[in-house]
């Protein structure tokens, strides 16, 4: 798999805070029979960088809400983890359409796909500003799961408590809160997600420089109502830095025919559901309202991989689906493992001289 360029991979194409498990009252974890799911565990691997990002989590917002109004006994709880598209850019160095359309090499056509999505999405995306690192950002969002630095995964950190006291702020809410909070949150799942709503929202459509510390610190603490300090402890901290590293790099290892998920791990957004079915790709919300109905009534939401949303036409994605469906008798050595399957495309034609990682 030498040469693999992430860029290829990962943009899809037309086609004083507790320690580190949430203290807040939730309530009692439904419990399922073998032929319907009620609880479901979202695993969201993301950059913060990546406009189609952004839009796979605006519509999986979305896709819960809707979901939460059919099926009020649902109960969700979504973590994210870091995948660095580009690990070696600067701090405040770029321009944002100088980034993406230079830097990462991208057409035109690709800013007008994100506007069009992104309008879909309820997003109006914004091209000013400047840009650079993500590294950072997801330092922070980590330090919402977690207070002290670790490798364990994202899904490790969801939990549930016995209908008790209420949550502090919001209940079970996934988006930023409209003013600064005025007490210290618990830190788990759903401020994760705030946070990332945060972030990513000033950053993709008001302007902001999410590689530019002051800023974060103020939105972290706007969200968090974590000490000032600790926030910047974290982003002065090589260790933190290590730690995310680390985590972006397990995803790169998951990336495998050797996965244990039914489904490789071939782009960002990729969501990974009850910790083994994997979604890839910027769905719009109907689509991840679909797959929450199959879990919910038993039904295995991609029985064979091939089959997944995001086939990607050449490239490792495409040898990874090809060579699973070989390893497992369904297609001989000549197939494309994309067949007729509703399918995603990213760009293979990226400038090679840009930032690369090999897998």
């Amino acid at each position: 798999m030498q040469g693999m360029r992430v860029q290829d991979l990962l943009i899809p194409d037309d086609t004083s805070s507790e320690n580190s498990a949430v203290e807040e009252g939730r309530p009692p974890k439904p419990d399922p029979t073998p032929s319907e799911t009620k609880y479901f565990l979202i695993e969201f691997i993301h950059d913060t960088i990546c406009p189609f990002c952004y839009i796979g989590m605006k519509n999986l917002f979305m896709a819960i809400e809707i979901y939460k109004s059919k099926h009020p006994d649902a109960v969700f709880e979504v973590v994210c983890t870091p995948f660095i598209l580009a690990p070696n850019a600067r701090n405040s160095y770029y321009y944002k359409d100088h980034y993406y359309s230079t830097e990462r090499g991208l057409p035109r056509s690709r800013f007008e796909l994100w506007d069009k999505l992104g309008e879909n999405a309820g997003i109006e995306f914004s091209w000013k500003g400047r840009t650079g690192n993500s590294r950072n950002s997801h330092k922070l969002l980590r330090f919402a799961l977690q207070k002290t630095p670790t490798r364990q995964m994202s899904t490790e950190f969801a939990v549930y408590k016995p209908g008790v006291d209420a949550p502090l702020y919001p209940p079970h809410s996934l988006r930023a809160p409209n003013l600064p909070v005025s007490v210290i949150q618990p830190r788990g799942p759903d401020l994760q997600m705030r946070l990332l709503d945060a972030i990513t929202t000033k950053y993709h459509e008001h302007d902001n420089d999410l590689s530019d510390p002051q800023f974060l610190i103020e939105i972290t603490k706007a969200v968090t109502g974590f000490p000032e300090n600790e926030i910047r402890a974290v982003l002065d901290s090589s260790e933190w830095d290590h730690t995310i590293n680390m985590l972006s790099s397990d995803v790169q290892n998951r990336i495998s025919v050797r996965s244990q998920l039914s489904g490789p791990i071939v782009a960002v957004p990729t969501m990974v559901l009850n910790n083994r079915w994997v979604y890839g790709g910027f769905q719009n919300s109907d689509d991840i309202v679909s797959q929450f109905e199959l879990l919910r009534q038993g039904i295995n939401p991609r029985q064979e991989y091939t089959t997944s949303s995001l086939v990607l036409d050449g490239g490792i994605a495409d040898t990874i689906a090809r060579e699973a469906a070989m390893a497992r008798g369904n297609v001989n050595s000549n197939s494309s493992g994309s067949g007729n399957h509703k399918s995603l495309t990213t760009q293979s034609g990226l400038n090679g001289n840009k930032e690369t990682r090999h897998i």
